[in-house]
C-alpha cells in the first residue's frame, strides 16, 4: 500500500470498481479455472480458463505482462507500443486508433484487451472476447489493481503480487527522499501544442506526490495553456517529450521563463509518466532527482 498521506493532505480514495473482479473459482496452479472480471462498462466478463492468445492494445498492460513473465501469451498489439529488445515477437494489428479486423480473425485470440472501448462492439460481433478496462484516467493507486487483475487473468497471482510489492517498495523509497520544504518547486509538463495535464490526471497526481506545484494543477483532464499563464507561473522546471522539446524551447514568447533561461527543460529517459505500469517509478525517480538534485 502506498504511504502517501505524509505528502498529500487529502488522501485520494480511488474506487476500484473500474477493475474489480469477482472470482468464482481460481487457482494459481490450475490450468483451468472459472472467474469473472468486471469491465469498465459494468459488465461481467466470464472466463472459462486463462487465455493463452491475447491481443493487448495497451502499452502499460504489455509492460506488466512482460514483467510477470507472461509475454508468450501476447500475440498482438498496436504499432505505437515500444517493446524491450529482449521481448518476444508480437504482431502489430493496427495503430492506437485503427485495427485490422481480418488480421485479428486470422490470429484467433482468446482475448482482446482494450483500454478504451472504441473497438469493443465490432470485436464482439466477430465472436472475440473483449476485456475493456479504462486506463486513460488511471491514477497511481490503480496501477496496483491493474497488476493484480493480470495475475487473475493469467493465473499467475504470485508474480503479480511480487510486482506489486516491488512497485510499492520502489515508489515509497522515492517519496521518502523528497525533502520537506515550505516552498514547492514550480513545474510544467508540456505536450505538443501546449496541451497539458491537469491536477486530476495521472501526471498531475505524480507531481503532487513529489511535492511540487504543477502550473496546470487547477485544470481538469488535458487542456491547452496560454503563453501568458506560463510566463505568469514562471516554472523552474519543464518536462516534455521529443516532440515538444524544440517547440517550447524555441518559442520567443517564453524566453523569459526560468526553466528555459536556465536550461531546465528535460526529456525523461527512464520510462514514461503517461504509461500506467510499474515502470512509471523509473520516470518518477528520474524527475525527482532532477528537481531535488
Amino acid at each position: 500500500m502506498f504511504f502517501i498521506a505524509t505528502r498529500i493532505k487529502t488522501v485520494l480514495v480511488i474506487s476500484l470498481l473500474l477493475i474489480s473482479c469477482s472470482l468464482l473459482e481460481e487457482s494459481s496452479t490450475s490450468n483451468i479455472s472459472n472467474f469473472n472480471i468486471q469491465d469498465s462498462d459494468g459488465g461481467a466478463i466470464v472466463f472459462d480458463n486463462h487465455p493463452n492468445k491475447m491481443i493487448v492494445y495497451d502499452a502499460a498492460a504489455i509492460e506488466i505482462l512482460l514483467a510477470m513473465g507472461e509475454g508468450d501469451r501476447i500475440i498482438g498489439t498496436h504499432q505505437f507500443v515500444q517493446l524491450p529488445a529482449n521481448s518476444p515477437s508480437i504482431t502489430r494489428v493496427g495503430d492506437a486508433f485503427n485495427v485490422n479486423y481480418e488480421k485479428i480473425v486470422e490470429l484467433n485470440p482468446d482475448l482482446f484487451f482494450v483500454f478504451y472501448d472504441t473497438f469493443s462492439t465490432e470485436l464482439e460481433d466477430l465472436g472475440i472476447k473483449v476485456l475493456y478496462l479504462n486506463s486513460l484516467d488511471s491514477h497511481l493507486e490503480d496501477i496496483r489493481a491493474h497488476i493484480k487483475i493480470w495475475g487473475v487473468v493469467t493465473g499467475n497471482k504470485k508474480e503479480a503480487e511480487n510486482l506489486v510489492d516491488s512497485f510499492d517498495i520502489n515508489l515509497n523509497s522515492i517519496i521518502n527522499q523528497v525533502p520537506d520544504s515550505s516552498t514547492k518547486p514550480v513545474v510544467y509538463y508540456h505536450t505538443f501544442d501546449y496541451w497539458t495535464p491537469g491536477g486530476n490526471t495521472l501526471i498531475g497526481s505524480i507531481f503532487e506526490l513529489v511535492d511540487t506545484n504543477m502550473v496546470s494543477r487547477n485544470l481538469s483532464g488535458y487542456s491547452q495553456i496560454s503563453f501568458e499563464e506560463l510566463v505568469s507561473q514562471n516554472p523552474e522546471f519543464i518536462f516534455t517529450d521529443e516532440w515538444g522539446y524544440d517547440q517550447i524551447t524555441s518559442e520567443n514568447a517564453l524566453q523569459s521563463v526560468n526553466a528555459i533561461k536556465n536550461n531546465q527543460v528535460y526529456i525523461l529517459k527512464n520510462g514514461s509518466l503517461s504509461v500506467a505500469s510499474h515502470n512509471i517509478v523509473l520516470a518518477i525517480e528520474e524527475l525527482t532527482n532532477i528537481i531535488y538534485k
